[in-house]
């Protein structure tokens, strides 16, 4: 897990720098380099998406059998859950970011409200997780990572409610945060569609300009040289 981040964190810089300045023409061959990095970023979500289902499934089967609960199982399983929130936080903050750049050049029917929607996407996974920890006195910036403030919430709901009440609210955030990978995944589906409509009108734009110019080019004559005049 720790290595997609960091090639995420590798995409992002690479995806962002492609971006062109607000009100320029995104070239295609930008586009194109978004739409083969957004199918990549599509299937780590779907990644995510069967990792947090795994989690789910475990987390169930300790619910239902708090006997077999094992200090390494529950950090394993917390990690897991940070993980994927983290990476998939990630990922939807900076697409908010590449459609508002993305928007100011494509005006179709969805390109407008991209951006928005990334943006409420990010805003309500943080925000659950926020929430969560302020219902236990605790506070997001507090800690590094996400697993970090996980840690600390179970930690502190085991000691005031027992394992089985802090392994309920972990399986709680889990599910809500696999609710909320696969609206990312619907999102960048969106996006993908968005992008390559435009590089395919922009690809048909420039062919019929280069049509327009190989139809009504004036062919260019090399005017005849005058022969010069003998001096005898």
């Amino acid at each position: 897990m720790k290595n997609n981040i960091i090639s995420l964190a590798f995409c992002f810089s690479f995806f962002g720098a492609m971006i062109a300045p607000a009100h320029a023409q995104i070239p295609v061959t930008d586009i194109a380099s978004q739409v083969s990095q957004g199918r990549a970023f599509a299937q780590q979500i779907l990644q995510y998406t069967m990792q947090g289902l795994q989690l789910e499934a475990e987390l169930k089967n300790l619910i239902n059998n708090p006997a077999s609960l094992l200090g390494a199982d529950v950090g394993g399983l917390i990690n897991g859950v940070g993980s994927i929130m983290s990476a998939t936080n990630a990922i939807g903050s900076n697409y908010a970011q590449i459609d508002k750049n993305f928007a100011s050049t494509f005006k179709g029917p969805n390109t407008s409200t991209l951006a928005a929607n990334f943006t409420r996407w990010h805003q309500s996974s943080t925000g659950t997780l926020e929430a969560a920890l302020k219902s236990t006195g605790l506070h997001r910036e507090s800690f590094k990572t996400d697993s970090d403030a996980l840690t600390a919430m179970y930690n502190k709901s085991q000691a005031s409610g027992g394992n089985l009440q802090a392994m309920q609210s972990l399986a709680e955030i889990n599910a809500f945060q696999v609710q909320q990978t696969q609206k990312l995944q619907d999102l960048v589906a969106i996006q993908n569609i968005a992008a390559s409509n435009y590089m395919a009108a922009q690809t048909a734009k420039d062919q019929a300009v280069m049509d327009m110019n190989a139809k009504y080019s004036i062919p260019q004559y090399s005017m005849p040289t005058t022969p010069s005049k003998s001096k005898y």
